[in-house]
């Protein structure tokens, strides 16, 4: 979606389904031209990674399928359709496997074995329901592999430039790689380097620079040994080890609540982009608890891992900048802000994995929720005051003296 200029971006629903419609008709004949040169092009898909494996390669599973049980939200307006259904969900075992002479290909980082199939598992792509919707059959000529000759980890997926997936897709696949015991570790890896926030949180969670393959340049990797971790997250359902492992990795010792600590997320001005557009009025809702206003935008990555731990009371919208809620303290709250015809569970999801942490949705019930799912994500969210207001009241516990507490 950010690729659109900001007028354009309430079309991306209906651009997406262009798109992948596109690509599954071209797929075929891109597959043909890309024999022309080099036929880098998977040739065949392997659905899970029990099938690439089975003709070349191995596999262990380092996690076994579970089922995860939470408590339905609180939040306004109650009971909410979308927090209901997901309140029970099953989480799919999780594998590491090793491809020799296995292929990368980025942007996306579609991993394709040595034989040409492309491992549908762990190639995964947002918004499509085949392998032929998957944007890399859109460029039948990609350039030829960088060859390592060496155990190479891949970290890169798709959506990795964004803040979210990098904490919860990218990072915990090390912890499934730490735990496999037949598998050896990597030598090296492929990650993306090309934002700040990727180069801090490698360097934070103690991989070198000199030891990455940066997949923001080189876009097409191959290697004698190429070892692929299960995406921990990729149906947004957060298995609870998963912030276990950011915050026994990441979050500092001394990063704790501060009492009357509150901070109000801002995303900014600019439109079709899920800001808050009566900000004004939030902000000036807020200023009786004396609310610190964060831009995580212009902060680096340890000062907002210690912004959320440090927080009492967190107010945020939607959006990639509270995947710190993972830092968060035991004891804390926050308030998500969302706008109703974009209703995810995710943060929700996020916050009950830190225990304590209490968490409230508010949605301004002011028109009816699409029933496409992804409609309304551009939605910007227009804020109910005296929503808000009742419901910083009530998780302050004190009445109108809320000043005691922020």
């Amino acid at each position: 979606m950010a690729r659109l200029p900001p007028a354009l971006r309430p079309l991306w629903p209906y651009a997406k389904v262009l798109y992948t419609a596109a690509t599954r008709a071209v797929a075929p004949a891109a597959q043909q031209l890309s024999r022309l040169r080099g036929g880098y092009l998977p040739r065949r898909v392997a659905v899970s990674i029990d099938d690439a494996v089975a003709r070349a390669g191995r596999m262990e599973v380092v996690r076994a399928g579970e089922t995860i049980e939470r408590v339905r939200p609180s939040g306004n307006p109650a009971d909410h359709a979308v927090f209901t259904a997901q309140t029970r969900e099953n989480v799919a075992r999780a594998a590491v496997c090793l491809l020799p002479w296995g292929r990368v290909l980025s942007p996306h980082a579609a991993v394709i074995t040595g034989t040409g199939e492309l491992v549908e598992e762990l190639s995964p792509y947002f918004g499509t329901r085949r392998s032929s919707e998957h944007p890399l059959f859109l460029h039948p000529f990609p350039p030829p592999p960088t060859v390592i000759n060496d155990r190479l980890g891949v970290l890169a997926t798709r959506g990795d430039s964004n803040y979210y997936h990098f904490l919860l897709d990218v990072l915990p696949r090390l912890g499934l790689l730490e735990q496999a015991e037949t598998i050896e570790q990597p030598v090296r890896w492929y990650a993306p380097m090309a934002t700040a926030f990727q180069r801090e949180l490698l360097d934070l969670i103690g991989i070198e620079p000199d030891n990455i393959v940066d997949s923001s340049t080189i876009t097409h990797v191959q290697a004698a040994e190429l070892i692929v971790a299960s995406l921990p997250d990729s149906h947004l359902r957060t298995p609870p080890w998963t912030v276990d492992f950011l915050r026994r990795r990441l979050l500092p010792l001394d990063a704790k609540r501060v009492p009357g600590k509150c901070i109000y997320v801002t995303r900014g001005r600019q439109r079709h982009s899920r800001i808050v557009v009566n900000e004004s009025e939030v902000l000036n809702a807020l200023s009786r608890f004396d609310f610190e206003v964060v831009d995580p935008g212009r902060m680096s990555v340890v000062q907002q891992i210690r912004a959320f731990a440090q927080a009492e009371l967190i107010v945020a919208p939607h959006g990639a900048a509270l995947a710190n809620l993972a830092f968060a303290s035991p004891g804390a709250a926050v308030i998500e802000l969302l706008a109703p015809d974009f209703v995810q569970g995710c943060y929700w999801k996020l916050a009950d994995c830190v225990p304590g942490l209490r968490y409230r949705y508010l949605i301004r019930n002011e028109r009816q929720a699409s029933p496409e799912r992804m409609r309304g994500v551009a939605s910007d969210i227009n804020v109910d005051i005296t929503a808000l207001t009742r419901m910083l009241d009530e998780l302050s516990n004190l009445g109108d003296d809320t000043r005691a507490v922020c």
